[in-house]
């Protein structure tokens, strides 16, 4: 069994066009932190964490390790959560059984989406590694984002 990693993050799409693929991700207490782009009328819902498993799987070549949904805070519902934890949602539908994985996928559900959409893999060693202020995050890709941002990535319809 070949096992690859990955971070993937489930949420509703408000948006036209291409997803962006810079989702944000950093260390706080030894907790991965999430920061998924949002649009301003968007919400999230739930989490999910996945690693990549060849040929096996939930059917979709994924395991599923962690799932949570009912946001606890402002925060986790504006797209800023834990993962593999219940710090940020209320019903662990999926408690993270394994340790955790040094590579691994994040999905968010928004909202009135059934639809989820991914990011780049959460690499623990990369992001262990970097050096951030309060509001900034590490894609996937190395590059240093603010929250801000994060969401300016998405284009959103006019409100």
């Amino acid at each position: 069994m070949l096992i690859t990693a990955g971070a993937l993050v489930v949420l509703s799409s408000c948006q036209q066009g291409p997803q962006p693929s810079s989702w944000g991700f950093r260390l706080e207490g030894g907790a991965v932190t999430v920061a998924a782009p949002l649009c301003p009328s968007e919400t999230v819902v739930g989490a999910e964490t996945y690693i990549s498993v060849d040929g096996e799987g939930d059917g979709d070549g994924f395991t599923r390790l962690w799932r949570a949904s009912d946001p606890r805070s402002s925060e986790a519902v504006a797209g800023v959560f834990f993962v593999n934890t219940g710090k940020s949602f209320g019903t662990i539908e999926k408690p993270l059984s394994v340790t955790q994985p040094k590579k691994f996928y994040v999905a968010v559900r928004y909202a009135g989406d059934a639809e989820f959409s991914r990011s780049g893999y959460v690499d623990l060693a990369r992001v262990k590694s970097a050096e951030l202020t309060d509001d900034e995050f590490l894609t996937y890709e190395g590059k240093v984002m603010t929250r801000e941002e994060i969401n300016a990535q998405r284009t959103c319809p006019k409100t």
